[in-house]
Formats: C-alpha cells, structure tokens, sequence
C-alpha cells in the first residue's frame, strides 16, 4: 500500500510554506491575497479536524432535536434556516433556555472552524 498523506496534512504543509516562503516576498495587494488564502487553509483544516471529531454531526443532533421539541422537524441542510426563519417571525421565545443553548452550540461551533482564538477570550 503506498503511503499517502492526509488531506489536513497536505493543507498544513501548504499554508506553512505560503506562510513563510511565498508571504514574506510579496508585497502589498499580493500579500493581502496570500495571508487571505492562509487562512482560508487554516480554516479548511480546522474543519476537517471537527468532522474527524463528529462535531458537525453532533451539533445538528443537538439543533434537530431542539427543532423537534418545538414541533418543527425538519432535515439537517434545512434546521438552520428554519431555525433563523422561526426566530425572525418571533415563532420561538428568545428567553427560552433550549434556545439559547442551541444558539451557543451552533455559534461554537462556527467560532472553533473560522476563529477559534474568539472562544479563549
């Protein structure tokens, strides 16, 4: 079996090399663009560690079955907007507990994909 590396792996050792490699040796618009990819990479791989962890599906458990609850079943890709729908047309109190609780996980959940350093704080 030939060894192949994992997709992360791959990501990381490409971004450490536009990092220090490609970054340092542009300059302005081009530099903004390279940081811009970096982290773009950064974010990739994050997300591929929390799918490795079963965080996404764990986070639609938690969102479906709050949705269930408050009698709006719906399938996974939809919860969300649904969810954000409901909000909107005041359909589910905001002093509710539950949801507040399923806000937090799926605020969470973005936050440790797209800025993890927000949740250390």
């Amino acid at each position: 079996m030939i060894n192949q590396p994992e997709t992360r792996d791959l990501l990381a050792e490409a971004r450490q090399v536009l990092l220090e490699s490609v970054a340092p040796e542009v300059a302005g618009e081009h530099k903004y663009q390279a940081l811009m990819i970096a982290n773009a990479m950064g974010m990739a791989i994050r997300e591929l560690e929390q799918r490795e962890q079963g965080q996404p599906e764990q986070t639609d458990r938690a969102l479906r079955a709050y949705l269930s609850e408050q009698s709006l079943d719906e399938t996974a890709a939809e919860a969300e907007r649904d969810l954000a729908r409901a909000i909107r047309e005041r359909r589910l109190d905001g002093a509710d507990p539950a949801l507040r609780s399923v806000l937090r996980t799926l605020t969470e959940s973005r936050l440790l994909i797209n800025n993890p350093g927000y949740l250390k704080r």
